[in-house]
């Protein structure tokens, strides 16, 4: 979440508490005195994975006053749910980012104004989605979106339109998009302050991703505040964008991701993060410590199972403050959260 000043704020992603089903964003909201009706004025569902996707209509059913952004690169889930066709969805995108997409489209279609407008846009390369003017002394405040690319659109399609089955039957497999290839990264400029937001875009393929962003955006200063790109992993990082867009010892924040066989980031990811920026800080450090009620199932399975550890963690915090007119940022961090290291 990115407060731009004045009392204006906007959500990028969202995840759910897994132990007692909260949205943990929303309840920041709430504590920080912050009325979400009125003063979130755009949310970002970056992509539909479910650790940025989880709990994101809450948001929007929350923030009356907000538009919701989402991909020009439309995604299986997201198209069935334009569909509204319970009937006919293949059974492999019955999970939640079907249903977040299926309540976000129903939410904005209430809020449809007379002339029919609906609080949704789409995002692309280069679309400037937030643009305020300078007010009361204040900075003016830019919210542009990186990506996807025009050629991660055309293969969003591809991937659509071979769901026909006279196309399939026509032109044989066409993979599926990965929803990483359609995230939607974020330039945001307030004053001298610039932020990336890399949700979790990847190098490539070709024509899309990272490598497509440092073709196609050059900002006029550089940021010093990196939400760095799909936890830290190496299928994000791309040196070339790191060189055109960030400072020398950015700010680098990034959320861990664990899943049995592919936690990020790995200890190799955590070297380069670190040879590239001393000030790094991740939202959970090292693995969950367990429960009382975590140790007493190991101790009954004993030699059975070698590692037994909880399956959801705790929900930690990175927060980092700025004055838009001048120093430097100041970071905090709520345990589990702590520097990369």
């Amino acid at each position: 979440m990115l407060h731009l000043g004045l009392g204006r704020w906007i959500v990028v992603d969202s995840c759910v508490d897994q132990e007692d089903g909260t949205v943990p964003g929303l309840e920041y909201l709430y504590r920080m005195g912050v009325n979400p009706s009125t003063d979130v004025r755009m949310i970002v569902g970056t992509h539909a994975h479910d650790d940025h996707f989880a709990g994101i209509s809450s948001f929007f059913e929350a923030c009356q006053s907000a538009t919701f952004v989402v991909s020009d690169a439309l995604t299986n889930e997201e198209f069935l749910a334009l569909l509204c066709a319970d009937a006919e969805i293949p059974q492999p995108a019955r999970y939640s980012s079907y249903s977040e997409y299926r309540r976000i489209f129903e939410i904005a279609e209430s809020r449809k104004g007379k002339d029919g407008f609906r609080p949704l846009r789409r995002a692309s390369e280069g679309k400037r989605l937030l643009d305020f003017p300078n007010v009361q002394g204040f900075p003016g405040v830019q919210v542009t979106a990186l990506s996807p690319s025009e050629h991660a659109k055309t293969r969003a399609l591809r991937a659509l339109a071979a769901q026909s089955p006279e196309v399939s039957a026509r032109r044989g497999r066409v993979p599926a998009l990965d929803p990483n290839d359609a995230s939607i990264a974020l330039w945001v400029e307030a004053g001298d302050v610039r932020v990336l937001l890399g949700a979790d875009l990847l190098v490539g393929p070709l024509g899309c991703g990272w490598q497509a962003v440092v073709e196609s955006f050059t900002p006029e200063g550089q940021a010093s505040l990196y939400k760095v790109a799909h936890h830290g992993g190496e299928s994000s990082h791309h040196q070339p964008a790191w060189e055109k867009f960030l400072i020398e010892n950015p700010v680098a924040v990034l959320a861990p991701y664990r899943r049995a066989g592919s936690n990020q980031p790995q200890p190799k990811d955590v070297e380069r993060i670190l040879s590239l920026t001393d000030r790094a800080y991740i939202t959970a450090t090292g693995s969950p410590t367990p429960s009382r009620a975590t140790k007493k199932e190991k101790s009954k399975l004993g030699t059975l199972a070698k590692n037994v550890r909880n399956v959801w963690g705790k929900v930690g915090q990175v927060r980092a403050r700025r004055a838009v007119n001048g120093g430097d940022w100041v970071v905090r961090t709520f345990p589990p959260a702590g520097p990369l290291a």
